[in-house]
């Protein structure tokens, strides 16, 4: 759930989770077979949803073959819940993070065979990553306004054998991307272009150690190799680690939009701007005039680029569309060829490929 999600979720909506009850006849259907290691080589395709639960399309490495709700259809008379927002994966499990129905699903994630659900403790979760038998995942609270509450945002920290919270990081600033580096959990203050900052947390202690101070308006980050790669609304830093200092930054101006999705991939840097890709080299000092391609939509505001990733020699983009019907996602060489043009479902905003 993006910009346009977050004004959906006032209303928290609960789970309704249905048996099934058995039949009265002497004869009894049989039990249908689950699939194994049905989405393995391929990628799954989070679609956030809107009215409606959200749900998973995965898609083979070849592009040749997609299936719609897969969840739904491995686990009959449930759902993921509401607005679906990221994936985490450990070992052969996936956490499935549901922002609008406060809830983490845990799959197989060759089968998709629900193996357990967490449902308590969280608050608008958004993303996670897991570090020393824990799963760190940012809250972004009630939404109320700023000082109506002590804190709003937070770090819940979950124990993975218990599967409950254990700690909470409390941290009145908006909460969204978080990575793990040697250790050490990375917490970006910023959501939807408002904040800065990243919060500096060791895993051995669940502490926050530092905080890095970045430009104003901060909406993606990336660490490779000791630099952190900040981008904001208009420029684009690169901050050294070990010193905390900033090597460099550089400009990004446009008249059509501003910059977003920040990924590095390969020594290149990808962001986005409104329905267009842009690339440059992490050693690049000053920002590409030209997009390396741009490609067709009809969504309004909020739709275009709605999810973005590089992988393997590959460019994906979704496309919010209308939120209410299906939508599609695209695929692309690093070149900027179009490889492929798949439908999914509502809302798609993020990949996840499940090697």
């Amino acid at each position: 759930m993006k910009r346009i999600s977050k004004l959906l979720t006032m209303a928290i909506l609960s789970g309704l989770f249905l048996n099934s009850c058995s039949s009265d006849d002497d004869i009894n259907e049989p039990v249908k077979p689950q699939p194994e290691n049905s989405y393995n080589d391929g990628f799954f395709v989070l679609n956030e949803g809107s009215q409606t639960a959200g749900t998973v399309t995965y898609i083979s490495d070849d592009l040749q073959t997609s299936a719609q709700n897969i969840y739904e259809v491995v686990n009959e008379d449930d759902d993921l819940g509401e607005f679906i927002q990221s994936i985490v994966f450990e070992d052969d499990l996936a956490y499935i993070i549901s922002n609008g129905s406060n809830l983490i699903t845990i799959v197989n994630r060759y089968t998709f065979e629900l193996v357990e659900k967490i449902d308590s403790g969280l608050l608008s979760p958004r993303y996670g990553v897991i570090e020393n038998g824990k799963l760190y995942v940012t809250n972004q609270g009630s939404y109320e306004e700023p000082g109506a509450t002590e804190f709003d945002d937070f770090i819940a920290i979950i124990d993975l054998e218990s599967l409950t919270v254990e700690k909470t990081i409390e941290n009145n600033t908006p909460l969204e991307f978080i990575e793990e580096e040697n250790g050490l959990i990375y917490v970006q203050n910023a959501a939807f272009n408002n904040g800065n900052g990243i919060t500096v947390i060791d895993a051995t202690s669940n502490e926050i150690i530092n905080t890095i101070n970045t430009l104003e308006n901060l909406n993606s980050f990336e660490i490779e190799n000791g630099v952190l790669y900040a981008l904001n609304t208009s420029s684009l830093e690169k901050i050294d680690l070990a010193l905390g200092e900033v090597l460099s930054k550089i400009m990004i101006a446009s008249e059509v939009g501003t910059p977003t999705n920040l990924v590095l991939e390969d020594g290149m840097i990808y962001y986005t701007i409104g329905n267009s890709v842009f690339t440059m080299s992490e050693n690049a000092e000053e920002a590409p005039d030209e997009a390396l391609f741009s490609y067709t939509t009809d969504s309004g505001q909020y739709g275009k680029m709605y999810g973005f990733e590089v992988e393997d020699d590959r460019i994906y983009i979704a496309d919010g569309g209308d939120f209410s019907s299906n939508s599609f996602v695209e695929i692309y060489t690093t070149s900027g060829e179009l490889l492929e043009n798949i439908t999914v479902g509502v809302g798609p905003n993020g990949f996840y490929f499940n090697d």
